[in-house]
């Protein structure tokens, strides 16, 4: 069954994320004042989540190429993700971000131009838009983004649970026009 297959691919890329990846993915975010998300596609809507989740939890939360988003500056940090690391505009705003402003990468390519302009922080065992893996039956990049939302979903359970009515405060700052 597809599905069964799908979440044996998750279970084993879970396995393989150590917990002080994602211990080091707060310690990032909770050392900047604000943050700012970049990526493409399916990899930019996982972006885009962990945006709105971080707002939720009460940080300064932006999307990069926002009508509304602020330019980025020293003392920022700037998250970005691209499976394949040769994403043209993920490459150049990483390269941007850099001059100044704090850059965390992730990716699933270790050979890839973005890996070897900026030192991933995380890097996810998938197939991407280039090339295929035997980590994953699935078609692109589909296991490196839904790895992306179960990272960032685990990213805000650990940071959501140091502090009491977390619900209720996030729920507080949901939008309330949808």
């Amino acid at each position: 069954m597809e599905l069964m297959d799908i979440v044996a691919e998750l279970k084993n890329a879970s396995v393989q994320m150590p917990e002080e990846k994602i211990d080091q993915f707060i310690e990032a975010v909770d050392t900047h004042e604000r943050i700012f998300v970049y990526g493409t596609g399916r990899s930019g809507l996982m972006l885009k989540a962990l945006a709105m989740r971080l707002m939720q939890i009460g940080y300064q939360s932006y999307v990069v190429g926002e009508t509304t988003t602020p330019s980025v500056g020293k003392g920022d940090l700037l998250i970005v993700a691209s499976a394949s690391g040769e994403t043209q505009s993920v490459c150049s705003a990483a390269d941007d971000g850099a001059k100044g402003t704090d850059v965390l990468v992730i990716t699933g390519s270790k050979e890839s131009t973005l890996s070897r302009n900026h030192e991933p922080l995380i890097r996810i065992e998938a197939a991407t838009k280039f090339s295929e893996s035997k980590a994953s039956i699935q078609p692109l990049g589909s296991l490196f983004e839904q790895m992306l939302l179960l990272i960032f979903d685990a990213v805000i359970l650990k940071m959501s649970s140091k502090n009491a009515d977390t619900n209720k405060k996030m729920a507080k700052r949901h939008a309330s026009i949808e």
